[in-house]
C-alpha cells in the first residue's frame, strides 16, 4: 500500500468515529500541524535523518487538504501519528490521549502478540477475569474478515519507533484501541483463527472499560500481584543465576544489587544470566551503576552525544528548577544560541572499590522491545566484552535519538515529546543506524534455554 493510499484510507476509516469529545475546526487542526513541524525542527537535531524533508512536508500538506470538517482528539491523534511514523524515532511521538477511555470504550479482553512477519496476530492469554474463548498460542487470521496482515500494517502505521517490528510489538500494549480507533467495530469481534493446523471461528463480545475495571477490583490480591522490576533466581544446576531486569528504574535497585550479588558471592556462582528481554529502558544512571557490579576497568556508555539547543529545551530546564537557584552548568545552558548545536565527548567512568563485584561468565539476553536505555548497556557489554549476548536484534539502536522535550499542541494539547540529543554508543561509528547484534541469534522465546545450552556445552 502506498503513502498516498494509506493516509487516504485512513481519513475513511477515522471519519466514522464518534468519541464524546471536544472537537476541533479545520483551521484549528491545520494550526496544530503548522505548531508540530515548527517544535520538530526547533528541537531535533535532524528529524529528517532517514526521511527526506520534502517528502514530510508533502504529506503535511496532504494531511491538513484532508481537514474539510472538525475532528475530535483520536482521529488527529491518529492522523498525527501517521506523519512521525516516517521519522523513524520512537523518542519522538504523541503522548497517548488518555481521555479517550473517559468514553467507556470496548476493551478485547486478550492480550496478543504482533509481528510483521507470520503469524501476524498471536493469542497470548485472555483477561484473568474472563471465561477464555480464544486459545493462548491460537493465530488469529482474521477479524470481522479483516486481514491480520492488514491490521498489524495500521497498526505500524501509526506508531513510532525505528523498526515496523518494535512498532508492531508495542502497538499490541494497545491492541484494544486500535481495534476500536481503526476500525469501529463496537465491540463485537468475528474471529478467524488457527490452533494446532485447525481452522476455527468465534465471537467474541468485547467488555466496557468500567464493567473490565470493576471485575479486576474484585480479584483476590493474590491474583492482583505485580511483577517485580529486579528479581533473581538462584539454579543449583551449573552455578547459575538468574536475573529478570524488567526496566531502568531506581526504586528498590541499590538494595537489590547488593542482596543479589551478595548472595552470588556467597553460593560461588560461576554463571550469571541477565534478562533484557522486554525491558524498554529508563535511567542510564542505573546502567552505570550496574556495571560496578561487572567490570573492572573504567567504562563509559556513550563515547558522545550531539545536543541541539532551542527554547522548548530552555523551559524544561526552567520547569525542573522551579524553586532552585540555577547552577553554572543551568545559565550556560540558557545562554546559549537557539539552533546551535554542541558536540559533548564523555568521559569514562572511574570503577569504585566494590567487594561484591562478579568476575563470572556473564549472559545477556535481549529481543526487539530491548529499548533505549536497555540497548544502551547491552551496546556497552559488548563493546568491553563482558560476556556474550544471546537473543534478538534490539530495538533500540547503538547510534540513537533521545532524551525527550515535552511541548504541547496549541488547540487539542496533545503532548509531543521530542529528541534533542543524538547519542553515539561506545563503540558506534557514523553508519550505525542498527540495533546491538547478538553473538548467538534465536527468538526471544528461546534465549533462556539457549543461555542454558550455552553453559552446559561449555562444560562438556
Amino acid at each position: 500500500m502506498t503513502k498516498k493510499i494509506f493516509l487516504a484510507t485512513l481519513f475513511v476509516l477515522l471519519s466514522s468515529i464518534s468519541f464524546a469529545q471536544t472537537k476541533y475546526t479545520p483551521a484549528e487542526m491545520r494550526q496544530d500541524i503548522d505548531s508540530l513541524v515548527k517544535y520538530l525542527q526547533d528541537v531535533h537535531p535532524n528529524p529528517f535523518y532517514r526521511y527526506p524533508k520534502n517528502k514530510f512536508l508533502k504529506d503535511i500538506e496532504l494531511v491538513k487538504s484532508g481537514f474539510t470538517g472538525s475532528l475530535n482528539k483520536i482521529d488527529l491523534y491518529l492522523r498525527i501519528e501517521s506523519l512521525l511514523g516516517h521519522l523513524e524515532d520512537g523518542h519522538t511521538d504523541l503522548a497517548f490521549p488518555v481521555d479517550y477511555y473517559d468514553s467507556d470504550p470496548f476493551i478485547f479482553p486478550y492480550n496478543v502478540k504482533l509481528s510483521t512477519k507470520k503469524p501476524f496476530i498471536t493469542c497470548k492469554s485472555a483477561s484473568s477475569v474472563i471465561q477464555s474463548q480464544l486459545p493462548a498460542g491460537a493465530e488469529i487470521i482474521s477479524i470481522n474478515t479483516i486481514p491480520a496482515q492488514t491490521i498489524v500494517n495500521d497498526i505500524v502505521n501509526v506508531n513510532t519507533g525505528e523498526n515496523r517490528l518494535f512498532r508492531a510489538e508495542f502497538g499490541a500494549s494497545k491492541f484494544d484501541f486500535y481495534l476500536e480507533a481503526l476500525y469501529k467495530l463496537d465491540g463485537i469481534y468475528h474471529i478467524k483463527y488457527k490452533i494446532r493446523g485447525t481452522a476455527k471461528t468465534v465471537t467474541i463480545h468485547g467488555l466496557r472499560k468500567s464493567r473490565l475495571d470493576a471485575l479486576h477490583k474484585n480479584e483476590k490480591a493474590t491474583n492482583e500481584k505485580a511483577e517485580p522490576i529486579y528479581s533473581a533466581k538462584f539454579l543449583t544446576k551449573n552455578k547459575t543465576a538468574l536475573i529478570n531486569f524488567k526496566s531502568f528504574d531506581w526504586e528498590g535497585f541499590p538494595q537489590f544489587m547488593d542482596t543479589t550479588f551478595k548472595q552470588l558471592k556467597e553460593k560461588n556462582i560461576q554463571h550469571l544470566i541477565i534478562n533484557l528481554i522486554d525491558n524498554g529502558g529508563g535511567d542510564s544512571d542505573i546502567g552505570d551503576e550496574f556495571f560496578q557490579y561487572l567490570l573492572d576497568t573504567p567504562f563509559t556508555q556513550y563515547a558522545k552525544i550531539l545536543e541541539k539547543n532551542s527554547e522548548p529545551l530552555k523551559n524544561r530546564l526552567r520547569d525542573h528548577s522551579k524553586g532552585k537557584v540555577f547552577s553554572d552548568a543551568d545559565k550556560t545552558i540558557l545562554a546559549k544560541p537557539n539552533g546551535s548545536v554542541d558536540t559533548v565527548y564523555c568521559d569514562k567512568i572511574a570503577i569504585r572499590k566494590n567487594p561484591l563485584r562478579y568476575n563470572g561468565q556473564v549472559i545477556l539476553l535481549t529481543n526487539i522491545e530491548t529499548y533505549s536505555s536497555a540497548a544502551d548497556f547491552a551496546q556497552c557489554f559488548k563493546y568491553y566484552k563482558r560476556g556474550i549476548i544471546i537473543g534478538e536484534e534490539t530495538g533500540g539502536l547503538v547510534k540513537s535519538y533521545g532524551d525527550i522535550v515535552p511541548v504541547y499542541l496549541p488547540n487539542s494539547k496533545l503532548k509531543l515529546v521530542i529528541s534533542s540529543k543524538l547519542y553515539y554508543n561506545a563503540g558506534a561509528a557514523e553508519q550505525d543506524w542498527h540495533g546491538v547484534i547478538p553473538d548467538i541469534q534465536t527468538t526471544a522465546d528461546n534465549a533462556l534455554q539457549r543461555a542454558f545450552e550455552y553453559i552446559d556445552n561449555q562444560r562438556k
